[in-house]
């Protein structure tokens, strides 16, 4: 049976979200939640664009980053589904550059160098989709961001011709972290993703998701790159109204633990200077995706969308893998894809240390250890600009938040709401 809520307790998710908004902590929030018939709470508040006024609507079109790796998780595993290859198979079978990784090893030269050693193993697909391959970010990985930094591997994001393919090329060519399979680093696991979609479909990635996922699902307002109509439907990012020197020599972990703005701060539009210094990005990319050459399809951070595709994508999930008549994914899969695929390894970037990964989503297994009411076996992920989703397997409902902030470590408008949805449910 589909999840039923009361209405005028489901109010309270608009209503905790226009507190955010009119205390300025936020511009503007797109909130959705629903179950196996769609959206069930569809609200819109706030601005999308402070400065020409033009409010957060149906159409207003969202940067999801981090939410596109649940995408490019589905995808490989229809493909998966296809035959096309097997979860432990090596990614050097299909990607030879691959082959004869090196890994720190924890010694450096005399002159203070980072020393390498061969890996004891191969990495695996399943180790991609479940970010335990030894792959980083420059964020997450100190010692592997001279490395990425040197050899022009971006976070996310690029406006010059780069490819998934240069980039993957690249990323081959650096140490791992750490061996294989024995620890869990969030990194570019997903954009390899995204290249190995092209291999094995003969596809583009941008095609193979507009045909084989966006057209089923009926996601017409999603994609990496939003043409002229849609670039005027797409939100602005913000960020506190804090002087810069608040930046200086910060780091992305030293942010995530100590960022505070104080009371009454506001709202100013996303410089080059609150991004650049936290991640490597490509900043006209974040600012004017509708420019630039267009052609890196990034599976971990590249696409753009509105409530209702989203939700589209989150029906589907909810519903064991089927959409209006259609199945996208069996049922068999999903479970699999929300089922703990890191064994005994803790996960250091999304919700609390005792949840674990499964394979494009991270699990909640402990629902005391968590800050909002929740369900064991929820699964979910969020993006860098303050999104976040969440899919519940058993009640089979789903919750989406949306909005444009960044930096938002301070901010903990998406955990209220994700907790307020089961205040709701009859």
């Amino acid at each position: 049976m589909s999840a039923t809520f009361n209405t005028e307790r489901l109010q309270r998710l608009s209503t905790t979200a226009q507190l955010e908004i009119d205390q300025q902590r936020i511009a503007g929030c797109a909130v959705g939640v629903g179950n196996e018939n769609g959206l069930q709470l569809e609200s819109y508040q706030g601005l999308a664009n402070a400065e020409d006024s033009i409010p957060v609507s149906a159409d207003t079109l969202f940067r999801i980053a981090s939410m596109t790796k649940p995408i490019t998780s589905v995808a490989i595993m229809m493909l998966y589904e296809r035959g096309k290859f097997l979860l432990d198979d090596a990614v050097e079978r299909y990607m030879p550059e691959f082959s004869n990784m090196q890994v720190f090893s924890g010694q450096r030269d005399e002159q203070g160098n980072a020393l390498t050693r061969p890996a004891k193993s191969s990495i695996t697909i399943r180790q991609l989709l479940s970010h335990s391959s030894g792959i980083g970010y420059s964020f997450s990985h100190p010692k592997l961001a001279g490395y990425y930094n040197e050899s022009n591997i971006r976070d996310w994001g690029y406006s010059d011709s780069t490819t998934i393919k240069d980039v993957v090329l690249r990323i081959a060519e650096q140490p791992l972290a750490f061996d294989p399979g024995t620890r869990w680093l969030y990194g570019l696991n997903t954009d390899v993703l995204g290249r190995l979609v092209e291999i094995l479909s003969g596809r583009s990635f941008a095609d193979f998701l507009q045909a084989e996922v966006f057209e089923p699902l009926a996601m017409n307002n999603t994609t990496f790159y939003p043409d002229t109509q849609q670039a005027a439907r797409l939100s602005r990012v913000y960020t506190p109204d804090v002087t810069t020197d608040r930046y200086d020599d910060i780091s992305f972990w030293a942010a995530k633990q100590e960022f505070n703005i104080p009371e009454g701060a506001g709202l100013r539009r996303l410089s080059k200077t609150e991004l650049e210094c936290l991640v490597n990005v490509d900043f006209d990319v974040v600012h004017s995706p509708e420019r630039g050459e267009q052609t890196y399809y990034s599976g971990g951070a590249g696409l753009h969308s509105t409530l209702r595709d989203y939700s589209n994508f989150c029906q589907m999930m909810v519903s064991g893998g089927k959409y209006q008549g259609s199945t996208i994914l069996s049922g068999t899969s999903i479970d699999l894809m929300r089922s703990n695929n890191i064994g005994d390894l803790n996960i250091t970037l999304g919700g609390s240390p005792s949840d674990k990964f499964g394979l494009g989503f991270g699990i909640i297994q402990d629902t005391g250890a968590q800050p909002f009411l929740s369900a064991a076996g929820n699964y979910y992920w969020g993006g860098a600009y303050n999104t976040r989703f969440f899919l519940d397997p058993v009640h089979r409902l789903y919750t989406i938040s949306l909005t444009q902030l960044y930096p938002n470590f301070h901010c903990d408008i998406n955990n209220r709401l994700m907790g307020l949805t089961y205040q709701a449910l009859e």
